[in-house]
């Protein structure tokens, strides 16, 4: 029975990793995607999106108490006109992000690259300026390599025709949801726009590992609608684009926290965090109807012995009471036993290159699958163990006690 109980626990600990390292996974693919986990826009009457004081939206949001981890701004151009030119071939991108390496460069650390990295982008030099990331599939596309020159093609403000020489620095691995983008320095990318090299049209917010992006958020707003014109927060992009045209009058700051951002595929990840509990509820039961049956046999074989216990003078809550300890200290140190090989199994899963496996890129970093163990939801899942220990022996336990001493001894 202990054996059972901690396999099972086993079991639970590393379906609970792998799906809360996915979801985190997921969730930094999408901060990198959608700058940070939460996303502060800025928007004009015009319809043109500009943060109209970059400086002192990050200095405000710096200076805050709120659990932030890294704040940036970028310049996102939404077009669908930017195109890359290399050797006769063209490809276009879905966006093209300018980043604050200097600032951000450490969120870009997780991404997969196949070749070369962000860091080059992070330093001031002129060499560095002129640097872009790519997407593995932009790359095949193209037929270039780190180091190789391609040509940006993209249109200005006022509508203008600009292009732009830049060395590809980067070249990483992304699953088709994220892919098609390319990073750049933001400075460089506000000069090929004409715009003033300062300005940004979104702030990345990163939140501290622990706090929630929507809790944040909320705190957020009140603290930048002291200062800036700031809309009511949205649930999903649909509902912002929707009265966005007839809510900004006066340029506006927009906040999306990254459950707004991912609305869509939201479904994906309630799907799979569903999975995860309707399994460890099969478990729970499994491990309920074996300790069950395991406490009758145990009783009905206890009998006399209980009979001997109860003739010494020992009441009936103490029977129950033996009962329910053996029952209580089984599934702890099975729990604990079973923790410990859940933890040595997940660390294998993890060392293991699963890129083979297809559509898996959404949910693997590096090729690797990432795990989370969260102490939150590790000491649950102990508690619900034995608690469902304690469950399964109660009513045995009760029968136990309930047991007469006469009744006891002459039984064979």
């Amino acid at each position: 029975m202990a054996l059972a109980i901690a396999i099972a626990f086993a079991l639970i600990t590393m379906i609970t990793g792998a799906t809360y390292g996915s979801l985190e996974a997921v969730k930094d693919k999408a901060a990198r995607y959608f700058s940070g986990h939460i996303d502060v826009m800025g928007y004009n009457p015009t319809g043109r999106q500009d943060i109209p004081d970059p400086q002192g939206v990050f200095q405000t949001l710096i200076s805050s108490s709120l659990p932030l981890r890294t704040v940036a701004p970028r310049t996102v151009y939404y077009n669908n006109d930017a195109v890359l030119f290399y050797a006769g071939q063209s490809v276009r991108q879905r966006r093209l992000i300018g980043v604050d390496f200097s600032r951000e460069g450490k969120e870009f650390s997780s991404l997969s690259f196949i070749q070369g990295s962000w860091e080059p982008l992070s330093t001031a030099s002129d060499q560095s300026k002129g640097g872009i990331l790519i997407s593995l599939g932009a790359s095949k596309l193209l037929g270039c390599r780190v180091g190789d020159q391609l040509t940006l093609y993209l249109t200005t403000d006022t509508g203008q025709y600009n292009t732009a020489d830049l060395i590809v620095r980067g070249i990483f691995n992304e699953t088709s949801l994220f892919g098609y983008a390319a990073y750049m320095n933001n400075r460089e990318l506000n000069r090929l726009l004409e715009r003033p090299e300062n300005s940004a049209t979104d702030m990345a917010v990163y939140v501290r590992s622990g706090f929630s992006p929507d809790a944040v958020a909320v705190k957020m707003e009140g603290l930048l609608a002291r200062s800036f014109s700031v809309a009511p927060l949205f649930n999903s992009r649909e509902k912002r684009d929707a009265v966005l045209g007839t809510l900004v009058k006066e340029p506006t700051l927009v906040i999306m926290t990254q459950n707004a951002q991912l609305a869509q595929i939201r479904q994906f990840l309630d799907a799979l965090l569903g999975v995860t509990y309707f399994v460890l509820t099969v478990f729970l039961v499994i491990i309920l109807t074996g300790i069950l049956n395991t406490y009758r046999v145990l009783v009905h074989e206890r009998t006399k012995e209980i009979g001997v216990l109860r003739a010494l003078g020992m009441q009936r809550g103490t029977v129950r009471f033996l009962f329910i300890l053996e029952a209580a200290l089984l599934g702890l140190f099975s729990a604990l036993i079973g923790f410990l090989l859940g933890f040595v199994l997940l660390k294998t899963l993890g060392s293991l290159d699963l890129s083979f496996i297809p559509g898996s890129g959404l949910i693997l970093e590096n090729g690797h699958l990432r795990t989370e163990l969260n102490s939150r939801t590790t000491l649950l899942n102990g508690l619900l163990m034995i608690g469902t220990t304690i469950l399964a022996a109660w009513g045995p336990a009760r029968r136990a006690g309930q047991i007469r001493p006469v009744d006891a001894m002459r039984s064979n």
